[in-house]
C-alpha cells in the first residue's frame, strides 16, 4: 500500500516593506471638524448624506481644480446655494478637519524606522493640501516615496495608481503590507496579491508587525 506523501504547508513569504494611507491612519480627519461652528451638525449630515460630499470630493483627491469641482457642483444643486457655500468653506477650513495623530501610531512609525523597515504612503489626498498636510507626520519624510492622488490624477480603489506604486519603487506585491482603514482599497490590494491589513488601531497593527517579524516583541520581565 503506498503511504500518501505529509502535506506540504506554504510558508508565506516574508514582509520587507510597508506601505500606509494617511488619513485615518497616521493622521485623524474628521470633515465636519474644518466646518464646525459656522455649520450646524444636522446641516453637515444633510450636505453628506444627500449632497453627496463623499463623492465630490473625490473630484479634489483626482487632482480637479477647485474651482471647477465647485462650478459643477453649483450647476448640479442650483436650489442649494447653501451646499456649495459649506463646501466651499470646508475647502478653505481644510487643515482644521486634521484634527491630530492616529493614537499610538507615532511610536509604531519610530519603531519601524527604527528597525530599518522601508516605508511607503499611498493616500487619497488633494495634492495641494497635502504639501501641508505632510508636516504634521514628520516621519513622512523618511519614507522612502509617497504616491498622492492628487499628483497622479488616481486614486483607490483604482487598480493602477496601486501598480504605479508597484512599478514606480520597483516593489514585490507579495513581500509587501498594505495597511488602510477601507475595507473597499483593501480588497483592491488583495486581488493584486499584496499583503493587507486593515487598520483599525495602532495596538492591532503593532500585534501583526510583531507577528511577522519586523517589530521585535517585548521583553518579559
Amino acid at each position: 500500500m503506498t503511504v500518501p506523501s505529509p502535506a506540504v504547508v506554504a510558508t508565506p513569504e516574508p514582509v520587507d516593506t510597508i506601505v500606509l494611507d494617511y488619513g485615518n491612519v497616521l493622521y485623524a480627519w474628521e470633515p465636519i471638524a474644518a466646518v464646525a461652528g459656522c455649520v450646524s451638525t444636522d446641516a453637515w449630515d444633510e450636505f453628506v448624506a444627500d449632497g453627496e460630499f463623499l463623492t465630490w470630493n473625490e473630484r479634489l483627491d483626482l487632482g480637479e481644480p477647485f474651482e471647477r469641482v465647485l462650478a459643477d457642483y453649483a450647476r448640479a444643486h442650483p436650489d442649494r446655494p447653501d451646499w456649495a457655500e459649506i463646501l466651499s468653506l470646508y475647502r478653505d477650513r481644510f487643515p482644521a478637519s486634521l484634527t491630530g495623530p492616529v493614537p499610538g501610531m507615532t511610536a509604531v512609525l519610530d519603531d519601524l524606522l527604527e528597525e530599518g523597515v522601508t516605508l511607503y504612503g499611498l493616500t487619497n489626498f488633494d495634492a495641494a493640501p497635502f504639501e501641508r498636510a505632510r508636516l504634521l507626520v514628520p516621519q513622512l519624510e523618511r519614507f522612502a516615496g509617497i504616491v498622492v492622488s492628487g499628483r497622479e490624477r488616481l486614486a483607490k480603489p483604482d487598480a493602477a495608481v496601486f501598480e504605479l506604486l508597484l512599478g514606480r519603487y520597483r516593489l514585490e506585491a507579495s513581500h509587501t503590507l498594505f495597511v488602510d482603514d477601507s475595507a473597499v482599497n483593501i480588497r483592491a490590494a488583495d486581488r493584486l496579491g499584496l499583503r493587507t491589513h486593515r487598520f483599525t488601531g495602532a495596538g492591532r497593527l503593532r500585534a501583526e508587525l510583531i507577528a511577522l517579524g519586523l517589530l521585535p516583541a517585548p521583553s518579559r520581565h
